[in-house]
């Protein structure tokens, strides 16, 4: 399936690295995109999401990337993590949501005030991808 701007989800899934089963959930690693599916009933905390951060560092510190957060578990998470967020991802371009219902949504537009750099909230992955395709292609910012 072609999408806007021709690109493809199987031209995206070419860039994949690996997949990470965590305690916390389930991230999949691309060439600058990671997409974290968090468990169901899961206290997501800095502490428990340091292991993840720490993969990332290794894999990404040379590069921008952007964290897509596919929302179709329920979990809790305190929103005021993310402003630790950049401190210890600095190369964090941007953080998307993927949500499937109201409810989720309204939680990922709370968190988004949280985070220091660019944000979206879709309900479908095609338009996460693309968002995140196109706002890492943009020039670097000095």
């Amino acid at each position: 399936m072609v999408n806007k701007g021709g690109i493809t989800v199987q031209g995206f899934e070419q860039s994949f690295l690996k997949t990470l089963e965590m305690e916390t959930g389930t991230f999949h690693f691309y060439e600058q995109v990671v997409i974290g599916q968090v468990r169901e009933g899961m206290q997501v905390t800095l502490d428990n999401t340091l292991p993840l951060l720490s993969h990332a560092w290794e894999l990404y510190r040379d590069k921008k990337i952007v964290y897509i957060s596919d929302r179709k578990n329920s979990y809790s998470l305190d929103p005021t993590m993310h402003m630790e967020l950049l401190k210890l991802v600095p190369f964090l371009a941007g953080y998307a949501w993927v949500v499937y219902n109201d409810l989720t949504e309204r939680v990922a537009h709370l968190e988004a005030r949280f985070l220091g750099c660019p944000t979206a909230i879709y309900r479908s992955m095609d338009p996460a991808l693309l968002w995140a395709r196109g706002l890492l292609q943009q020039p670097e910012q000095a």
